[in-house]
């Protein structure tokens, strides 16, 4: 399967109620019918899944073609785009701000695209920013930090970090110098999001909310070795994986921002979230955790293609809004 192996984790729903998540008994419902055809699609085409061969331009140019011809940006009303660097730790950053179409900003949210430490870029979350943006009324920080083979760990990671830093401190050239902050990602892109709000933490940054959407968090679900050996390289994995900026899941919790987690029950990686989240009501920390048990990984970026998705996604949306309210 093109996308990775369906999630044979738990089939849990997770009902909202207040601050906190009463977890069902398990329901098992059938993958959305569009996710199954775009998936069925991929697999008749012959093209490889984005990883294989372990070459970063190659798969790049792989998952440019795939999400063109099987899942396109939804068409967006969008605000204001501005797109400029910032000083990293590795050299400039590029990052995008995006406004919301309507009213002034609650916030600022700094966003880390998905893709696996090695695919995906400003452009192919483009669409991610700009839902945010509209729907919690946020203005968003579209980061566009280093990626793998070419930049391995932590040089991305160091590149969100720094990111965060650079937002928290400019927040009057974003969402306002007097509104909340948050951090967000999807996939790796929560890892990072994640490990950032635990760095916030550390260093005494406020963060009002983390959003982690299907991330990959450290939980010891079974890896993508084409992804391990671009990221870490032939020799790092085992070390790497050991510290905090690899698998946030090892660190303490406590005093963290409060969370919002999204994961379909049929993920690769729904065993992280679930988790995570376990983890995050031990340390005492508020927590939105949404399961969706007709949905799988990366669905925020299927929504021109599924309802399901796209209703997933507003709804969490949504939770990022009146957290910051």
């Amino acid at each position: 399967m093109p996308l990775g192996k369906i999630g044979t984790a738990r089939h849990l729903l997770g009902i909202h109620c207040g601050e906190d998540t009463i977890m069902s008994a398990k329901v098992i419902t059938p993958l959305d019918p569009d996710i199954a055809e775009m998936e069925r699609r991929w697999h008749e085409s012959g093209i490889p899944g984005f990883y294989v061969g372990r070459n970063g331009p190659i798969s790049r140019e792989r998952a440019r073609n795939i999400r063109a011809l099987l899942y396109p940006k939804p068409k967006l009303p969008t605000g204001k785009l501005d797109r400029f660097t910032i000083l990293g730790p590795n050299g400039p950053i590029t990052v995008e701000s995006v406004q919301p179409v309507e009213g002034p900003p609650i916030g600022t949210l700094v966003y880390y695209h998905g893709g696996g430490y090695v695919i995906g870029d400003i452009d192919s979350h483009q669409a991610h920013a700009i839902r945010f943006a509209n729907g919690s009324r946020v203005v968003v920080l579209n980061v566009d930090y280093r990626l793998a083979p070419e930049h391995p760990f932590p040089q991305g990671v160091n590149d969100a970090i720094a990111a965060a830093q650079w937002a928290s401190e400019n927040r009057d050239k974003l969402g306002g110098a007097d509104k909340p902050l948050a951090l967000g990602g999807d996939s790796a892109g929560a890892n990072f999001a994640a490990v950032t709000a635990i760095r916030s933490r550390d260093a005494g940054i406020k963060v009002a909310a983390q959003v982690l959407l299907y991330g990959a968090l450290g939980a010891g679900c079974e890896g993508n070795a084409y992804i391990d050996y671009m990221y870490f390289g032939p020799h790092l994995g085992a070390t790497a994986k050991s510290t905090i900026e690899a698998s946030p899941i090892l660190a303490d919790l406590k005093g963290v921002a409060p969370a919002i987690i999204g994961v379909g029950a049929h993920d690769f990686l729904y065993q992280d979230s679930a988790a995570y989240a376990a983890k995050l009501r031990e340390a005492g920390v508020s927590l939105i955790y949404r399961e969706y048990p007709n949905l799988n990984h990366g669905f925020f970026s299927f929504t021109a293609i599924s309802a399901a998705c796209a209703a997933a996604s507003d709804q969490l949306c949504d939770d990022l809004r009146s957290l910051l309210s």
